[in-house]
């Protein structure tokens, strides 16, 4: 017996329209209505405390940055897409606090991963766009544009243009093995973070369990408030 092999774009647009009925936009009744205001552990890194909409933004050296900073964007009712990282963890994404009832996943982009990512954006918060789904300069232009029109975020893991932040992990120092019991406990990141042409470089503390501590390189130290999520495991 032979089988089909299913088109990603009608994958994502059907992974949209269930989004939509679990959520109430396609029923008579409201959506849900986030009521998340807890304090935001990467609030000192990020403007307002989240990964921007209605933009782009670039991650690049660290899934674990990538995964809590999603974690930290995503609202009580908040919906996020991965295109293209079929090796992004699912368990590393539970644990750094994403709800995973409300992640698509496209592992696979095929033919047209500009269409599957454009689909997206009409009804996800934020569409994390992965190193297999390959875009040309002219496609990144034309989703940056939807996504602004849907204000939606663009979350990539490579270059993208006129990105409003970008953040580069530029060094990784592990700690915890003997002391923590046979465990890595903290992961210090040095990482450049540049937005409106300007780039400075901060220190990301991510220990477990607990917050998150944020500091500039130069500067005194900024403790962010502890988070109701579980430990981060280190991924990146």
């Amino acid at each position: 017996m032979t089988t089909t092999a299913l088109d990603p774009l009608e994958v994502a647009r059907a992974t949209l329209r269930r989004a939509e009925l679990r959520t109430g936009v396609r029923a008579s009744t409201p959506g849900v209505v986030d009521l998340d205001d807890a304090p935001r552990p990467l609030g000192a890194i990020l403007d307002d405390g989240h990964l921007p909409r209605g933009a782009a933004s670039a991650v690049t050296g660290s899934t674990s940055l990538l995964l809590a900073l999603l974690a930290t964007s995503q609202g009580s009712s908040d919906w996020l897409a991965v295109v293209g990282a079929p090796n992004l963890g699912m368990l590393a994404a539970a644990d750094a606090g994403i709800a995973l009832e409300r992640v698509a996943l496209v592992p696979r982009a095929g033919d047209d991963p500009a269409g599957v990512v454009a689909a997206l954006l009409d009804g996800m918060t934020y569409v994390v766009v992965g190193p297999d789904a390959w875009l040309a300069a002219s496609e990144r232009r034309r989703l940056l544009a939807r996504a602004r029109e849907r204000s939606s975020g663009l979350v990539a893991v490579g270059v993208w243009e006129h990105a409003a932040v970008r953040l580069d992990v530029v060094a990784h120092r592990w700690a915890g093995t003997d002391a923590g019991g046979g465990y890595l406990r903290r992961c210090e990141l040095d990482v450049a973070r540049t937005a409106r042409g300007v780039t400075d470089r901060w220190t990301l503390t991510l220990p477990a369990p607990g917050g998150l501590l944020v500091e500039p390189v130069e500067g005194q130290a900024r403790p962010a408030a502890s988070i109701r999520r579980g430990p981060l495991r280190l991924v990146g």
